[in-house]
């Protein structure tokens, strides 16, 4: 246990960079079809990478705070799926994601995070 806190104090300097909004404006460029496809209600990148960075920042910080008994069950529960498979109507971009530096590289950390997470939590 006193590794992966060890290692998500680490990860936790990762974490704060700033958001990929230049990003997240490209991938809707350049998947402009599959976004024009999205129902209103779907079609929030934006927003849902934002939900999906704070639900594991959130958890994140109930463990480093001594907390971890304290983190909500539907917190837990999320923090359970990755960012496709919460939010599967982004699925269409998955494997591009490498083609966006920034949002790679915030999609990698806080999934690391996430797994690390979810060794803690269980």
């Amino acid at each position: 246990m006193e590794n992966f806190i060890k290692q998500l104090t680490e990860i936790k300097y990762k974490l704060d960079k700033p958001f990929p909004y230049r990003d997240t404006v490209k991938i809707q460029e350049d998947f402009r079809t599959e976004f024009i496809n999205l129902s209103e209600e779907d079609d929030c990148l934006t927003g849902d990478f934002n939900t999906y960075c704070m639900n594991i920042a959130g958890t994140l910080s109930y463990v480093l705070s001594g907390k971890t008994n304290k983190i909500p069950k539907r917190q837990i529960y999320i923090l359970q799926m990755s960012f496709f498979d919460f939010f599967k109507q982004y699925k269409f971009f998955e494997h591009k994601t490498s083609n966006y530096k920034d949002f790679f590289e915030e999609y990698k950390n806080f999934e690391e995070a996430r797994k690390l997470l979810l060794q803690v939590v269980k």
